[in-house]
């Protein structure tokens, strides 16, 4: 009798590893967008679509960004070079011996956060411009357990692509990486953030308006009325990125494989919006009349928003008027412990 139930309980956990490991199926994941010139006469949405970011994994703040850890217990944060390994080790090396979570910030910013006895927090920041290809510094393999890992340039296979696309006229280079990554259902499936081209914060707000010089300048004025000085007890804020493209990728396994993309293509142009407010007080000549409108500079923000099915191996192109993605899903061998 106990043979028997020693022997049932062995068949179960054997059956659980095998449920657990087809449950965990890898692939190779190859992105390249680009943005393209195009006379189309779509009218985009007044705003940016949404993007939920907060449990998006980041693979690209690590590599383009200065990494900057403030410990609550230290005088000095851990600030960085512009160095993928380094950033990582600085990240660490805040969290040894903790599970902590990594959520992301409104502002891309990836932020680290460890146990409530240390508050660590990572942070990055970004040139003005990111460059089109991403990828870590050496050749890079998943291990089993470990969530996405951003492969190393020389590992894409988009090379001859990539070249025949940027061939073409008013096509221009975005963004391309690799990474390996376990798929799951869609109910776990953890969205990639993809962000790429030109930082507009100087110039714009994140909804596409412009940002008035002259009320950025009163806002740094001091408590002692001196323009440009800051006071004591505030710390210099610094604007939260709005990438030229911006958003995510989502890939989950459900029979099939299907990818979901939320991205936003910001491109600068006008629109017809009201005179601020002191400016409409000097020319009304009556009160109750609705404010004048002027075409204003404003950032446009153009959606790549799809859902599709897609097969394992091929390589699949997601068309649009103002860019495209070729995207190409591998499959790959259970990764070794």
């Amino acid at each position: 009798m106990l043979r028997q139930l020693a022997v049932s309980i062995a068949t179960l956990i054997a059956l659980s590893h095998s449920s657990l490991a087809r449950a965990e199926a890898w692939f190779e994941v190859e992105v390249y967008i680009f943005e393209r010139q195009s006379q189309s006469t779509e009218q985009w949405p007044m705003a940016p679509i949404e993007t939920k970011t907060n449990r998006a994994i980041d693979l690209i703040s690590p590599v383009v960004g200065q990494a900057v850890v403030s410990m609550s217990n230290e005088s000095a944060p851990c600030t960085l070079v512009y160095d993928a390994d380094a950033n990582s080790h600085c990240a660490e090396s805040t969290s040894t011996g903790t599970n902590t979570t990594p959520e992301m910030s409104n502002g891309g910013a990836l932020a680290i956060s460890g146990p409530s006895t240390s508050n660590a927090v990572t942070s990055y920041r970004y040139p003005s411009v990111i460059p089109s290809e991403i990828g870590s510094g050496s050749q890079a393999y998943a291990s089993q357990g470990s969530g996405p890992v951003l492969l190393a340039s020389s590992q894409g296979q988009f090379a001859s692509i990539i070249s025949s696309l940027s061939r073409e006229r008013g096509n221009r280079s975005l963004l391309h990486m690799t990474w390996q990554q376990p798929m799951m259902g869609k109910s776990g499936s953890v969205p990639i953030r993809l962000f790429a081209g030109k930082d507009y914060s100087a110039s714009y707000h994140f909804d596409g308006r412009q940002i008035v010089q002259q009320a950025m300048a009163s806002a740094m004025q001091g408590t002692n009325g001196t323009t440009g000085m800051m006071t004591e007890t505030s710390a210099p804020l610094l604007p939260s990125p709005v990438w030229q493209l911006d958003g995510t990728l989502n890939i989950y396994l459900s029979h099939y494989l299907y990818i979901e993309t939320a991205l936003n293509l910001r491109k600068e142009g006008r629109k017809l919006m009201p005179v601020a407010a002191d400016e409409a007080s000097m020319n009304a000549t009556n009160t109750a009349a609705p404010p004048a409108k002027v075409m204003t500079p404003y950032l446009m923000s153009i959606p790549l928003e799809q859902n599709r099915r897609v097969k394992s191996d091929e390589i699949h192109y997601l068309d649009h008027p103002e860019m495209g993605m070729v995207i190409q899903i591998r499959k790959m061998a259970q990764p070794n412990a």
